[in-house]
């Protein structure tokens, strides 16, 4: 992978953990995005994906929101997409797409997902305690 892919990988981790921890239900998005390469390495990424859709908890919503938002600008784009790709976009091209593609993509989720576990973590261990609020 090129540095700059790997800075954009970076940038958008950092973003998306960012926006994560700054939310109310922080500790619950926490564990989702730390176990998360776990389950996709035990299930596959579209199962996950699905799973994170199904749960309709506002935490696996967002967390499903940032890795399509990754996957969408870095391995599957399409010219057409305004703005975020939806769930049945994102499971519709990677139904269609080739087994290499749907394995770059599978290890692309797991590169976003270890900067983004380790800037959450970071961000959880500097945010002010409940008491200081």
């Amino acid at each position: 992978m090129s540095n700059s892919i790997s800075k954009d990988r970076a940038l958008d981790a950092w973003k998306f953990a960012s926006e994560a921890m700054a939310r109310k239900d922080a500790d619950k998005y926490l564990p989702l995005v730390k176990g998360a390469s776990a389950f996709i390495m035990s299930n596959g990424l579209m199962q996950a994906l699905a799973f994170y859709q199904s749960r309709k908890r506002e935490e696996a919503t967002l967390l499903n929101k940032h890795l399509i938002d990754w996957l969408s600008k870095t391995v599957l784009p399409s010219g057409s997409d305004s703005g975020s790709v939806t769930f049945q976009t994102m499971m519709n091209r990677l139904l269609k797409a080739d087994s290499i593609t749907y394995m770059r993509a599978t290890e692309e989720a797991l590169e976003l997902l270890r900067w983004m576990r380790q800037f959450a973590d970071a961000l959880k261990n500097t945010a002010p305690t409940a008491a200081a609020k």
